[in-house]
């Protein structure tokens, strides 16, 4: 039953209530006068109960429109578009760096060389900054120094003399690589997660949303699956 036919029938019965309560009211006839007035009553609680369901489903319509058109707008405007590819490019070619560094570490540990994938991944975040977030540049930074400083600490290490104290760049170096490698520990102390390489692997895949893609795929497959099952 729509709006308009609920609004229709709650005013007949106001109407034929209040005017049999009228009626009523100049032909007494006991306790049925009164009792004539309530479908009435019944009737107006009924047309404000309505009208609280039409304002409430006119509001999730509302907001059901403003949530389309950003969508609209969001996932498949030109810009959006543009902005997502450039994210793949720019995820793919770090990505790559990141990896370079890591096999860079597992060949040669704390080492000078580290400075070289440092300075590659600065190039190619510079280059793509335009695409990033302060967020998301935040994390690669804070990546990018660790592996500064491994490299850093190591080429000290080349440089100062045997009888210099050498245990300060030692630890600084070997726990911040424990801390890019991913190790839940060095030397009985714990390393933070946050600066693994892993991590920033995984952020990438977050900010593609990679894993709602992949079960999204997973579903639809699954479904056409079914499909075609029950219909054969």
């Amino acid at each position: 039953m729509n709006a308009k036919t609920v609004y229709t029938s709650l005013a007949v019965i106001f109407v034929a209530s209040l005017a049999a309560a009228i009626l009523f009211h100049f032909f007494p006839v006991g306790i049925v006068g009164e009792l004539a007035s309530i479908p009435a009553i019944i009737a107006l609680f009924g047309a404000l109960f309505q009208l609280g369901r039409d304002n409430i489903a006119h509001e999730r319509a509302l907001r059901l429109e403003e949530a389309k058109n950003r969508f609209t707008v969001g996932a498949t405007s030109h810009m959006a578009n543009v902005a997502f590819d450039k994210h793949v490019e720019f995820c793919e070619e770090y990505t790559q760096a990141v990896n370079g560094a890591l096999e860079t570490l597992f060949r040669r540990g704390p080492h000078a060389d580290v400075l070289q994938n440092a300075n590659a991944l600065m190039d190619i975040r510079i280059k793509r900054t335009v695409w990033l977030t302060p967020e998301v540049e935040t994390k690669l930074l804070s990546f990018e120094r660790a592996l500064r400083k491994i490299g850093a600490n190591a080429w000290l290490l080349g440089e100062l003399r045997a009888d210099e104290d050498r245990s300060g760049p030692i630890k600084e170096a070997y726990s911040t690589f424990a801390a890019v490698m991913g190790w839940e520990d060095w030397r009985g102390e714990a390393v933070t997660r946050d600066l693994a390489a892993e991590k920033v692997i995984e952020g990438f895949r977050n900010i593609l949303g990679i894993s709602e893609l992949t079960r999204l795929r997973a579903e639809l497959v699954k479904r056409a699956s079914d499909n075609l099952g029950y219909s054969s």
